[in-house]
C-alpha cells in the first residue's frame, strides 16, 4: 500500500511495513497545571449537575406517570374547556350585576323567604313519610291476583272507594288505626 500525500508536510518515520506519523505541536497550545485544575472543578460541577438533573427527571417522570394515570390529555381538555366556558357565563353575570339594575338581597327578605320554606320542607317530608306508609299498607292488603301495578291504574271513583275500604279494614285488621 502506497503512502498517503497529505497536503500539509507531518513528519513521519518509517518502521518496517507501516508508517507513523507525528502531529507538530504549536507551544503556545499547550496546557499549563492551573488550566487542567479550572477544567477538572468544572467537570466536577458538570457531573454534579447532571446527577441532581437526573434525580429531578426521576421525580417529574414519576409524576407525570401519577398524573396520566389519572386523567388523560383528552379529559383535561374537555375540562379545560367546560371550566373556560363556565368562567365566561360567570363573567356575564358578574357584569349584569355591576350594571346595577339587580339589588343584593338584604338578610331580613333572605330570612323572609328561608323561614317558610323550612317550614313547608317539613311539611313535604311529613307527607312523604305518610305515603310511604298508605302505600305500604295498600301493599299488604292487596287482594290475592292483584299486583301493585294496578293499584296505579284506578280509573274510577267506585274502584278508588273499594280500595279505600279494603286499606281500612285491613289497618284494623293489622291492630293499626
Amino acid at each position: 500500500m502506497a503512502p498517503r500525500k497529505e497536503k500539509s508536510e507531518k513528519p513521519r518515520v518509517e518502521q518496517g511495513k507501516q508508517l507513523v506519523y507525528h502531529a507538530i505541536q504549536d507551544p503556545k497550545d499547550s496546557v499549563t497545571q492551573e488550566d487542567l485544575a479550572t477544567m477538572d472543578k468544572e467537570i466536577q460541577t458538570l457531573r454534579d449537575q447532571i446527577a441532581t438533573i437526573k434525580s429531578n427527571e426521576k421525580l417529574l417522570k414519576a409524576d407525570l406517570l401519577t398524573i396520566n394515570a389519572t386523567l388523560s390529555i383528552d379529559d383535561i381538555r374537555a375540562n379545560l374547556r367546560a371550566l373556560e366556558y363556565e368562567k365566561k357565563e360567570f363573567l356575564g353575570r358578574l357584569e349584569k350585576l355591576r350594571c346595577g339594575d339587580v339589588e343584593p338581597v338584604r338578610p331580613a327578605e333572605k330570612e323572609a323567604i328561608e323561614k317558610p320554606l323550612a317550614e313547608w320542607s317539613k311539611r313535604a317530608a311529613s307527607r312523604k313519610q305518610i305515603c310511604m306508609e298508605l302505600w305500604a299498607i295498600a301493599l299488604d292488603c292487596l287482594p290475592e291476583g292483584q299486583s301493585k301495578e294496578e293499584l296505579w291504574v284506578i280509573d274510577t271513583f267506585s274502584q278508588f272507594r273499594t280500595l279505600a275500604y279494603r286499606i281500612i279494614a285491613g289497618r284494623s285488621r293489622l291492630g293499626r288505626r
